[in-house]
């Protein structure tokens, strides 16, 4: 934590570590996946988690991207689907504070009801038909024009902590007389008549996250809850602003589930002392290897991450050159993620593979980090096309 404490905001470090004790408290005592994840939200709530990144002017914690990423670490270490429904409402208020996707009342609105009723939100953009919505297409959820507002028809995948959410950001398609098709965004508060979410979620990774299916059956929304619908068809550009969150909480978060892991595996190899040994297998070089590994795997995708934030965050004048920078620190982060996992896990050997055991689960949740976007093969595209452009002719 004395790395925290001096980069991070310590009203923002006071309650993320509030909130990971709660969390782990819950982790101990757990009966069942779904319940230990209501219960983590619940902690969410009243550790003041879900406002870090609400102005104070509103009632927030007022955070920036550093923090962010500080509080995602943290809170994911006890139990990674708690760090993910955790990350996906901070990304996502991290986001529309500065995309330009919001209009400002509506926003302030939002956020009020974050700040002083406990609201919790995912974007909800997946969807089976579409792929990664990071590739572009239209969503297969339709808008259609009513009086007064809009009815949305179909269904997102992977909606994490789904029927725990207070509001559900969705994309649509819009359908509406004399302008063309293109992506709308609306509000969508739980309990709205046709809205239903449908038990899908059997996963190797995230498996207490509940990111079950959110299916809209003509579920109107009025327009005062239309994040953006565009007059004349144009598509939404988000300013560069955007960029740092398309990656690294995201990432804050894998490494803290595998920081958990590095933890565990240390602690076992400081304490393990099989009877035909007659010392600690942390003696063994093989040990110590394997542990060595993970501590330069740790230390390089938390420097990428914390550096990568802090000079996006000190160095303004620089942020085109830091926002390239950020799909490249994602596949790094959580790549090293998965490979010290697997480290922790044959250092574990057999006790490692027993559901009972953190590492287990920290083991398959890191495995989701792969498929979040950017994924691996754009981010590597994108940094070969900058490389090869500095020699073109």
């Amino acid at each position: 934590m004395d790395m925290f404490a001096r980069i991070a905001d310590p009203r923002i470090l006071e309650v993320a570590t509030d909130a990971a004790r709660r969390i782990e408290a819950r982790v101990q005592t757990a009966q069942r996946d779904d319940d230990v994840l209501a219960a983590a939200v619940e902690d969410l709530r009243a550790s003041g988690f879900l406002t870090i990144m609400v102005p104070a002017s509103l009632g927030g914690l007022g955070g920036n991207v550093l923090d962010a990423c500080v509080a995602q670490e943290i809170v994911s270490r006890p139990l990674g689907s708690a760090g993910l429904a955790a990350n996906m409402h901070t990304q996502y208020v991290g986001v529309s504070l500065v995309s330009g996707l919001w209009g400002p009342e509506m926003l302030e609105r939002f956020l009020r009801g974050v700040v002083e009723q406990g609201w919790l939100v995912n974007n909800c953009q997946a969807e089976s038909e579409m792929g990664s919505p990071a590739r572009g297409g239209l969503p297969a959820t339709t808008a259609t024009r009513v009086d007064g507002g809009w009815r949305l028809n179909g269904r997102k995948g992977w909606t994490t902590a789904s029927h725990l959410l207070t509001h559900y950001a969705v994309s649509a398609t819009v359908k509406a007389s004399g302008v063309p098709e293109h992506v709308g965004q609306f509000l969508v508060p739980a309990g709205s008549p046709g809205l239903s979410i449908e038990p899908t979620w059997e996963a190797l990774a995230m498996r207490e996250s509940a990111s079950h299916d959110l299916v809209l059956d003509g579920v109107f929304v009025p327009d005062e809850d239309v994040i953006r619908v565009s007059d004349d068809g144009a598509p939404f550009t988000p300013s560069q602003e955007v960029a740092p969150w398309h990656g690294l909480t995201f990432s804050a978060t894998y490494v803290g589930i595998a920081h958990a892991a590095r933890d565990w595996a240390v602690r076992f190899a400081a304490t393990r002392k099989p009877t035909n040994l007659g010392t600690t297998i942390g003696e063994l070089p093989a040990v110590r290897a394997k542990l060595g590994e993970i501590e330069s795997l740790l230390l390089v995708a938390r420097r990428m991450i914390f550096d990568t934030a802090r000079d996006w965050v000190r160095r303004e004048a620089e942020r085109g050159e830091i926002a390239a920078q950020v799909a490249l620190v994602k596949y790094v982060a959580t790549n090293n993620a998965v490979r010290i996992t697997d480290l922790a896990l044959r250092i574990g050997g057999g006790f490692g593979l027993m559901e009972r055991e953190p590492v287990e689960r920290a083991f398959r949740d890191v495995r989701s980090g792969l498929i979040h976007p950017p994924l691996d093969d754009v981010s590597l595209a994108d940094a070969a096309q900058r490389a090869l452009s500095e020699f073109a002719e």
